[in-house]
């Protein structure tokens, strides 16, 4: 499938609630971890995180690179992202980006370790098809009877 589908935006491909893996390239030494959207706004993705951890330490020293991946089955869209971050303490920012299951982390909003992590979204690719297993079968379908694999969804560029 090349890239041959109109570029869209962020806040088309993912929602508050979708988990991404956040890979972080520290030197030569590079890690992943999931973590979920708090909040899309234009190109910057939020989240909510404990600013202790060690790889949230990188990001602020602003010696790691970053990459996200998103394989959201919900809505059989896959993305790949680039992207710059940066952590925020702003308390009204917390307040609004926090949701219950976030609490499962902190010991509530006013917690000293919770920050926030913006990833302002550089560009990226997505791929996507009709939802649903149905939806999916039937694009694959139409791919295999057609000999033409660009049917079996869109593949373009994240609009940054």
């Amino acid at each position: 499938m090349s890239v041959t589908d109109a570029p869209r935006p962020l806040t088309d491909l993912v929602d508050e609630g979708t988990i991404v893996m956040f890979m972080t390239m520290i030197g030569e030494e590079h890690s992943s971890r999931p973590l979920t959207i708090a909040g899309v706004d234009g190109d910057r993705l939020s989240f909510l995180v404990d600013r202790t951890a060690a790889w949230v330490s990188a990001v602020r020293a602003g010696t790691a690179a970053i990459h996200l991946t998103v394989a959201d089955d919900r809505h059989n869209s896959y993305l790949s992202l680039d992207g710059r971050a940066s952590l925020s303490e702003d308390r009204s920012e917390i307040e609004k980006l926090w949701s219950a299951p976030v609490g499962a982390y902190f010991d509530g909003k006013d917690d000293p370790n919770v920050t926030v992590l913006r990833v302002d979204v550089d560009g990226g690719e997505y791929w996507s098809s009709p939802s649903g297993r149905i939806g999916a079968a039937l694009s694959m379908i139409r791919a295999a009877v057609s000999n033409d694999p660009e049917k079996a969804g869109d593949h373009g560029q994240v609009q940054a």
